[in-house]
């Protein structure tokens, strides 16, 4: 499918500065600049300008770059002292001068090595994009390195529009299993294409589909985080709702007072099974429209960036407690807002309550029910915006089944009139996981998205948040 995986390019970079010496870096192939940097050889020889390095250093300190860690803080330190002498420390010495550990064989090290790879790179794609040079630490090394300028713009980085660098284990996995089959659906021959063509010019999807603009496909994700043992190794996943980024992690340390080695950010997410089935039935419909390809791309929730949900059209595929930064938008507007918990939905126009129950009866063989919600509203840069959500995957599966075919989406359009933003409720009887059929509870107008609006009261979002506090948010 064009534009679904993005093409990782050769790059020939031009002569690095004399201080580097006169070697050219020829066909490296990477979306990752320290990656790149190691065609370069710049993990070896004398360091050229102490100075430049001392400045760089005080810039990422200065602007916080680490957050709350203090270990990554520490090891960023030694490290810049070690540059300073033209030193590339080796692993033990760090595990004794920074973590005060012995063992030579720490995955631990490595994993914070990565950490702090990644921040550099956050900063430097955010804060920092305009210095003239920047602070690196290529793979295979623990040495700092300040790169020139030329050098990063050398490798082809599509930071806005692309598949973002930071793609977790989980979600790729998910993808390599999802991703083919999209696209040998949509090579099949015309004869498929004829409901599909239906779909793309039904309210839902035309919106999307025409125009100009590139398509992401934004899956609901959520963050992991490992616990140690007494002897320091990860011994368990956990997945706390109120925990959803690192900094959420180093909060979550901070307000125990546990010690930041019982936890670990290990740079980790996952997607629910859902997605996966979604994404097959989806993709055929917004791959094209009624002339030509479109472009499209994969990102999970938590990596959507404030230009992506500006400039882009946008489909949301996943649980309605994954929704990341399009939750406040998507419910400021509703008719619906969420209960005491992410598997229960509120009418706030009736009072009326939906509680998904196949959590509570997935290992029996009685029938249950969840529910699914769709909408479409505008986005504040005038994009369009299709938020397909559900309590679980029985919901989220059957929902994105109604939503691309031909029967399902002229019951839609009946419903919701010649509304511009509209969205609908969906109930769905599953049997132990698996969606059995899905029909529309209710479809209509929504009121106007608020972009600005204060964020609102969710399960997650602080503690004994409750559906009055949900419903409180606002009423239709």
């Amino acid at each position: 499918m064009a534009g679904v995986i993005p093409s990782v390019l050769a790059v020939f970079a031009p002569a690095r500065q004399a201080s580097y010496g006169s070697d050219t870096l020829r066909g490296v192939k990477s979306r990752n600049v320290t990656t790149a940097l190691l065609g370069f050889g710049m993990s070896t020889g004398p360091f050229a300008d102490t100075s430049s390095l001392d400045d760089q250093a005080a810039l990422v300190i200065s602007h916080d770059a680490f957050g709350r860690s203090q270990a990554l803080d520490r090891l960023f330190r030694f490290l810049v002292s070690c540059a300073r002498e033209g030193r590339a420390p080796k692993e033990i010495e760090i595990a004794r001068e920074v973590f005060d550990k012995e063992a030579e064989d720490d995955a631990s090290i490595r994993v914070h090595v990565h950490r702090l790879r990644r921040k550099l790179d956050e900063f430097y794609a955010g804060p920092g994009a305009d210095f003239p040079s920047r602070l690196a630490l290529p793979k295979g090394g623990y040495r700092l390195i300040v790169v020139p300028r030329e050098v990063v713009e050398a490798v082809t980085l599509d930071v806005k529009l692309s598949w973002h660098r930071s793609w977790t284990i989980g979600t790729t996995l998910l993808l390599i299993v999802a991703i083919p089959g999209t696209w040998w659906l949509a090579r099949q021959p015309d004869a498929a294409e004829a409901p599909l063509a239906t779909a793309r010019a039904s309210r839902l999807w035309s919106p999307i589909v025409e125009g100009e603009r590139r398509i992401a496909l934004v899956v609901g994700d959520y963050y992991i985080f490992g616990e140690r043992n007494r002897d320091g190794d990860v011994s368990r996943l956990v997945r706390e709702f109120d925990v959803n980024s690192s900094r959420d992690l180093e909060v979550r340390a901070s307000a125990r007072g546990d010690d930041a080695r019982d936890v670990i950010d290990l740079g980790l997410a996952y997607l629910p099974v859902g997605v996966g089935n979604a994404l097959r039935v989806v993709v055929p419909v917004v791959r094209r429209n009624a002339r030509t390809e479109v472009l499209s791309f994969v990102i999970p929730a938590s990596k959507l960036t404030p230009e992506q949900l500006k400039l882009t059209n946008i489909v949301y595929l996943g649980y309605l407690s994954g929704l990341g930064s399009l939750r406040d938008p998507l419910f400021s507007g509703s008719r619906f807002g969420i209960g005491s918990s992410y598997d229960e939905i509120v009418d706030r126009a009736t009072g009326r309550r939906f509680l998904a129950g196949s959590h509570l009866d997935a290992g029996t063989d009685t029938p249950t029910r969840d529910y699914a919600l769709i909408a479409g509203f505008k986005g504040v840069g005038g994009n369009q915006i299709v938020v397909i959500g559900g309590t679980r995957d029985a919901a989220l599966m059957q929902a994105a089944d109604f939503a691309t075919r031909p029967e399902t989406l002229n019951q839609l359009t009946r419903a919701i009139g010649g509304a511009e933003e509209f969205e609908a409720l969906l109930a769905v009887e599953s049997l132990r996981g698996v969606g059995l059929r899905a029909h529309l509870v209710w479809a209509g107008p929504r009121r106007a998205t608020k972009w600005d609006g204060p964020p609102q009261v969710f399960p997650d979002s602080s503690p004994g948040a409750t559906a009055n506090q949900a419903s409180s948010s606002g009423s239709p």
